[in-house]
């Protein structure tokens, strides 16, 4: 699954393309960072490596985290301290074991970036290519920067506030078309819980939107990753009951706004999602369908809390 890296070719060309963000210098660092992080999650397959040599502890239940996580987290943190001292950030794995918040707390309003170093960990040590490095930066609450790289696809999808949502430099829109379930392409996680009312309403729930006729239903196993492809109309919603932490959607929420759809909390009718620590649930696509998706679940009962 190791490609070249293209994106230096196409990312110094077409900077007077996009439309000038007050938050340019963040996006800058951020595509540069995603970059790099690139370069390392690529170093472990270029010599054939395989999942043995990943390194591969659990976090929790069959949550997985690799030596390279690690790496390119601290990578990173690295750029970003050395270009903004000042700003807080958030990690995933920084975070596993100390967080800065409980379940549901909210977020700081100063300066802050959320940093998923490899967002779909278990598809990286199984060589499966829905990989991506996911970098969000936010001010007063609100995730105004959103930079999502798939290594292994060479693809850079990278939004600012106020400047559209772009891949590899093309301006890029939500499914405009998908209006109901009946013409959906729905991507939903269902994430490494196995607790057995989690699992049961999920189940249940995957049976409602095809009982209603789903005209297809896919789970790629990275959160970030979907955002992308829901901003680029290459699904036309996603939808999860239990996202890992707000550094799964922090850069996608920028990328599916600024491409023209909605980010709703699952959970709650047309309220918008906002940032908090611990697990989440989350809706986005163009606001019709992402309506007629929540209509059909139903309200999640599940609830998360710190041990669960």
């Amino acid at each position: 699954h190791c490609s070249p890296n293209n994106a230096y070719i196409w990312k110094r060309s077409l900077m007077g393309n996009m439309t000038k963000s007050p938050y340019q210098p963040q996006l800058e660092l951020a595509k540069d960072a995603a970059l790099k992080a690139g370069e390392i999650i690529r170093s472990y397959c270029s010599h054939g490596t395989g999942r043995s040599s990943k390194n591969v502890t659990v976090k929790s239940g069959v949550d997985l985290v690799t030596e390279a996580d690690t790496r390119v987290e601290k990578m990173i943190t690295g750029l970003i301290k050395d270009a903004f001292p000042n700003d807080l950030i958030i990690g995933e794995e920084d975070q596993a074991d100390s967080p800065n918040g409980g379940q549901g707390d909210p977020f700081p309003t100063e300066s802050c970036w959320c940093v998923d170093p490899i967002d779909g960990t278990t598809n990286f040590v199984h060589n499966y290519p829905f990989v991506a490095v996911s970098i969000g930066y936010m001010e007063g609450g609100i995730p105004r920067v959103g930079v999502i790289y798939n290594p292994f696809t060479d693809s850079m999808y990278e939004a600012a506030e106020g400047g559209g949502a772009f891949l590899n430099g093309k301006q890029i829109t939500i499914d405009s078309d998908a209006s109901s379930i009946e013409d959906c392409l729905l991507v939903n996680n269902i994430g490494h819980y196995r607790y057995e009312d989690f699992v049961e309403e999920s189940a249940e729930r995957v049976k409602k939107w095809l009982k209603a006729g789903l005209r297809g239903y896919r789970a790629s196993g990275s959160a970030a990753q979907n955002l992308a492809h829901v901003a680029s109309g290459q699904v036309s919603c996603y939808y999860e009951h239990g996202y890992g932490g707000p550094w799964d959607v922090c850069a996608g929420m920028v990328l599916v706004k600024e491409a023209g759809g909605v980010v709703w909390d699952a959970r709650g009718s047309e309220t918008d999602l906002e940032m908090k620590f611990g697990k989440g649930s989350v809706c986005a696509g163009g606001r019709a369908v992402v309506t007629d998706v929540l209509k059909v679940a139903g309200q999640p009962t599940f609830e998360f809390s710190g041990g669960k």
